[in-house]
């Protein structure tokens, strides 16, 4: 493999050219694509605008993932069709629909798995997925093989939320995965983690390459100029008497810390606190935001929004807002921090492992205890006492944002399996 070359840019800095990577490329994850009765494959739209990164740099790229065959559900994309897909192949695992199914299906999916490693110079998966994570599988064939690993760890849905005890059916599904997940980990040649908490509870071969990349879907599109970002704030702080606007955006579920929200807001209206929340999402928790839209009886609003597709008019709505509120009680690292800073808008919330990661705390946004309507809601009453610290905030952001690109966290990835590639040869 050809060593990387540098580039000169104006300033003088110097920038890796990267080579693109022509070895047998397998992904294996449990994100399912569709075909309907012609054949034609569908994607979820978010993910085949991801893959479409992964195909700048990895020239002989195959996914092996369930398929299900039926109507293709909303927001998904016909991939045949599109001219970035062309030259990407696909392996059709079983889909299984419960943990009963996915036993059964055990032998045929192990076999397409191993005749797909063998047939690949570098294998890629992932420690999230239901029923069965496929890191499960892969590592072992992996390991007997000897095949390059990667592992991307963006998430640990298993790992119990703060709240009521869990059952001891949950805690010990939890130990299960959490030691199965760490072994996948600790046997993989590279890591990549989004948050740092990740890497220090999951990966106990301190001696393994691994590093930290927080995961941003925002690109170059989508981030405002600072002279518009300038004259969006000059028109959210002109009306008067001032108001604080926040939204939440994301599923209406106990682990994003909606509870922990509309409690807050509860304590704000008894205070007679302005505030406007706007609720953008669905999901189970929906008749919860419903009711405590209706319950607001002083200067509190509730506004429940629906959904919006990801894009131009999402970003169009978020600058609309003083702040992205973001109370998750999970460790998880929302994509909507990264979606506000393109915006100009600061983010509040939740002391989590997660968004400590990704939120400097008084300098692009602000974060409160966890878990703690109390905390939560002095944040945001402090918060609308000072709405030119937002702005200060926002903007700081939005500075921060145009190195955090999706764009930018593919190349990163691409430059360490260079690096990996390299190790190998060793």
């Amino acid at each position: 493999m050809e060593s990387n070359s540098l580039n000169i840019t104006e300033d003088g800095a110097k920038e890796p050219t990267l080579m693109p990577i022509d070895k047998r490329y397998l992904l294996v994850l449990n994100i399912p694509s569709s075909c309907d009765s012609k054949g034609s494959r569908y994607l979820d739209l978010m993910w085949a605008k991801d893959l479409t990164q992964h195909f700048k740099y990895l020239k002989n790229f195959t996914l092996a993932s369930p398929c299900v065959r039926e109507t293709p559900p909303e927001n998904t994309i016909e991939v045949d069709s599109e001219t970035s897909f062309a030259d990407a192949k696909f392996i059709d695992l079983p889909s299984a629909n419960s943990l009963a199914k996915a036993i059964l299906l055990l032998p045929t999916t192990v076999a397409q798995l191993w005749g797909a490693i063998a047939s690949s110079d570098i294998v890629h998966s992932g420690v999230a997925g239901w029923p069965i994570p496929m890191a499960w599988l892969v590592t072992p064939i992996v390991l007997i093989q000897r095949k390059p690993y990667l592992l991307i760890v963006e998430s640990a849905p298993w790992r119990l939320p703060p709240g009521p005890p869990a059952s001891i059916k949950a805690k010990i599904q939890a130990y299960i995965y959490e030691t199965l997940n760490r072994w996948c980990i600790n046997s993989a040649d590279l890591t990549i983690f989004t948050q740092a908490e990740y890497q220090q509870s999951l990966l106990t071969k301190r001696h393994k390459e691994s590093h930290i990349i927080n995961a941003s879907w925002i690109d170059e599109a989508n981030i405002i100029s600072e002279a518009d970002a300038t004259k969006i704030w000059h028109e959210k702080l002109s009306p008067s008497p001032k108001q604080l606007k926040i939204i939440f955006a994301g599923r209406l579920h106990p682990n994003k810390g909606l509870l922990v929200l509309l409690e807050a807001m509860k304590i704000l209206d008894e205070q007679n606190i302005a505030v406007k929340l706007d609720i953008l999402g669905e999901g189970e928790l929906l008749s919860n935001c419903q009711a405590a839209s209706k319950a607001m009886q002083k200067s509190v609003q509730i506004e429940l929004l629906g959904t919006i597709p990801y894009g131009r008019e999402f970003f169009g709505r978020l600058q609309q807002y003083h702040a992205v509120v973001v109370p998750s009680i999970s460790d998880e690292q929302p994509r909507i921090v990264y979606d506000a800073y393109s915006q100009a808008v600061p983010v509040l919330a939740n002391n989590t492992a997660g968004l400590r990661d990704c939120i400097e705390n008084g300098i692009t946004g602000s974060i409160a205890n966890c878990n703690d309507p109390v905390a939560l809601a002095n944040l945001l009453k402090q918060s609308g006492e000072n709405l030119n610290l937002l702005q200060n905030m926002g903007m700081a952001a939005l500075n921060k944002a145009r190195s955090l690109t999706h764009e930018e966290m593919h190349r990163q990835r691409w430059q360490l399996l260079l690096m990996m590639l390299e190790q190998s040869k060793k």
